[in-house]
């Protein structure tokens, strides 16, 4: 078993390996060919407007890894192209609660550091991006100790020909599990309003060492300013590395939009998934049909959903696909996102079928020195092996941050994780002090 996990584990790492050889030799490609001091060529069609050929909207915001700056906003850029450096790290001291069913809590105190860096190079034709923020945590009461969690990420977005776009991804995380959860949360962006990923704040078992990894590849393909058409693959990966269970996921899907007014687009897709788990594998397909409206001023609502068919040892039945997006800025100084889906990929809980996920965040900017950060959501994994219980675990949160300079902020945040479901009850309370040191971007070539 643990031959074959360090066999998957190194082709994983070789797929990844290849992926960022590919991007970076991409990205060195366009960056030559770009005249800084000239404006893109136009790349749109007869049919197309130009604002048809501009980022698309899944590449418009890059979430940024380690720091307390949610996003950067690709769309505020200027024609021309830019490439930033970003770095900077945080110290934290976190008071760490641990309790378990049948078992005394255990009380400890954490040192936290936290640096990061990211290159982006990106104009409003096109981006790329690449990021790296390790988290190292020593002990400082109870049991000594030392781990260290790694994140990363690298992107690509480029029109490759009038009408077509080429988007590649790739996500990793290497490290202690049981410091995940002492991390930044992950996050996704939908339409201007950053939301918590709830996999990254929900899952935490204290499983020694893990590695998980996504990688994708989108193609969209703008017929007119109303109508586009989406492909895209993509695999996921998860690997205990103290001899527990791997799981694998691979996927292909193909959507179809339209808008029918200024506010009101209908969607039609499709879906395959291949999933591997420690004793076998199974096939699922669907198709599902989605609305995306914009309700009033502010707010967006995207709803989908459809029949989903599962092959054994997974399901014999109809099952099913669904997702929900809203995001509303109630104001110029606060905003609230919620998203809520099914996932049949398997990035952080081994021999899964699928998981039902939920959350909502609130932001809000007080001052223009004191911000909020809300966020709460849980996680329900319905597991292939008939031993294994449902899993369900919920979290909630709250960030404070005071910005004591422009690049210097002081922050607290409180979090609690626990799991209700599918194991021993267990969980965690976590407390933590900050101080963030964030300088501004350092434009490399403008």
């Amino acid at each position: 078993m643990r031959q074959n996990s360090d066999s998957n584990l190194f082709g994983s790492w070789m797929r990844m390996a290849v992926c960022l050889f590919v991007l970076s030799s991409c990205s060195t490609v366009l960056v030559a060919q770009e005249n800084p001091d000239k404006p893109a060529p136009s790349t749109e069609s007869q049919d197309v407007k130009p604002a048809a050929l501009v980022m698309p909207n899944y590449s418009q915001n890059i979430a940024l890894l380690g720091t307390d700056q949610r996003y950067v906003d690709l769309g505020t850029l200027q024609t021309r192209r830019r490439t930033f450096f970003m770095y900077g790290m945080g110290v934290s001291e976190s008071y760490v609660n641990n309790f378990a069913e049948n078992s005394p809590a255990q009380d400890n105190s954490q040192f936290v550091w936290s640096p990061h860096v990211a290159i982006i190079n990106a104009s409003n034709h096109s981006s790329f991006s690449f990021q790296y923020a390790p988290f190292v945590v020593e002990s400082t009461s109870g049991p000594s100790g030392h781990q260290v969690f790694h994140a990363g990420n690298i992107s690509l977005g480029q029109p490759i020909a009038p009408n077509w776009a080429l988007q590649l991804s790739s996500s990793n995380t290497y490290g202690s599990d049981s410091s995940r959860l002492l991390s930044p949360l992950a996050f996704d962006v939908n339409k201007g309003v950053p939301v918590v990923d709830p996999n990254s704040a929900v899952f935490q078992f204290n499983r020694g060492n893990v590695f998980s990894t996504t990688n994708n590849v989108g193609l969209t393909w703008q017929r007119s300013a109303s109508q586009a058409m989406s492909f895209s693959a993509g695999e996921s990966y998860f690997s205990s590395l103290e001899g527990g269970p791997t799981s694998s996921s691979t996927f292909a899907q193909v959507s179809y939009s339209a808008a029918v007014s200024p506010r009101t687009s209908f969607k039609v897709g499709g879906n395959y998934y291949h999933q591997t788990f420690s004793l076998g594998s199974c096939d699922s397909y669907g198709f599902s049909v989605g609305i995306s409206r914009q309700v009033g001023r502010h707010i967006n609502l995207a709803v989908e959903g459809g029949p989903e068919f599962e092959t054994a040892p997974c399901n014999k039945a109809l099952g099913g696909n669904y997702g929900i997006a809203i995001s509303y800025p109630l104001s110029r100084r606060s905003r609230v996102g919620l998203t809520a889906n099914r996932s049949y990929l398997t990035n952080y809980l081994a021999n899964t079928q699928w998981s039902d996920t939920g959350v909502v965040s609130y932001d809000r900017q007080v001052t223009e020195s004191f911000q909020i950060n809300l966020n709460s959501g849980y996680a329900r994994s319905v597991r292939t092996l008939a031993g294994l219980g449902t899993y369900v675990g919920y979290f909630v949160g709250a960030d404070l941050s005071w910005k004591l300079s422009r690049t210097i902020a002081l922050g607290t945040t409180y979090r609690r994780f626990e799991q209700v479901s599918g194991g021993p009850i267990q969980g965690q309370n976590v407390a933590q002090i900050s101080l963030g040191w964030n300088p501004l971007p350092m434009r490399i070539v403008k």
